[in-house]
């Protein structure tokens, strides 16, 4: 703030041609100005971060080539030095001139099996739609409909600890 008033003060003074608000630099500001331009021209540009990604891809994609070339000559050293006493094994596999499939049909077709239903005796805490879980793993208003028509329940919410139930399993 006590620059910008300075300068605002300056520049509203009468200079020696009585020329109002004309701004006279003194000669310290002009030699500022001059250092100013100095610092400018002299400043260092740094490149952007493509010029240095696209430089590692290059180098990355030399490097590589390298050693892709020297692998692979000392590689050929190798397999010329050691391929000379030893006779490529070449295996051919006799086909038959004919290929029969047979598809041999069962004897007797047995009927799916059906699964033994099973009793579960009601304990502590136990409820209809936990036991259809453990037992179905997952609950179904089918399956509660079959259980309470199996054990003749009429209500699923009426289960009594020890209460042996049929559990079919279909």
């Amino acid at each position: 703030m006590v620059l910008l008033e300075e300068l605002r003060a300056k520049s509203n003074t009468i200079t020696d041609d009585n020329t109002p608000k004309t701004y006279v630099r003194p000669s310290k500001e002009k030699e500022l100005d001059v250092l100013w331009q100095n610092f400018k021209v002299n400043q260092k540009v740094e490149k952007s971060p493509g010029v240095y990604l696209a430089a590692g891809f290059i180098a990355g994609a030399l490097c590589m080539f390298l050693m892709t070339a020297l692998l692979s000559f000392s590689s050929n050293s190798l397999n010329s030095s050691s391929s000379v006493d030893q006779p490529k094994l070449v295996k051919r596999v006799k086909t038959p001139e004919t290929t029969k499939l047979a598809i041999i049909p069962a004897d007797k077709t047995e009927p799916a099996e059906t699964a033994a239903p099973e009793t579960y005796t009601i304990k502590s805490g136990d409820t209809l739609e936990g036991v259809i879980i453990r037992f179905y793993g997952k609950y179904d208003n089918a399956k509660v409909a079959k259980i309470m028509e199996v054990n003749n329940l009429s209500n699923p919410n009426q289960l009594s600890i020890g209460q042996k139930l049929i559990i079919p399993m279909e």
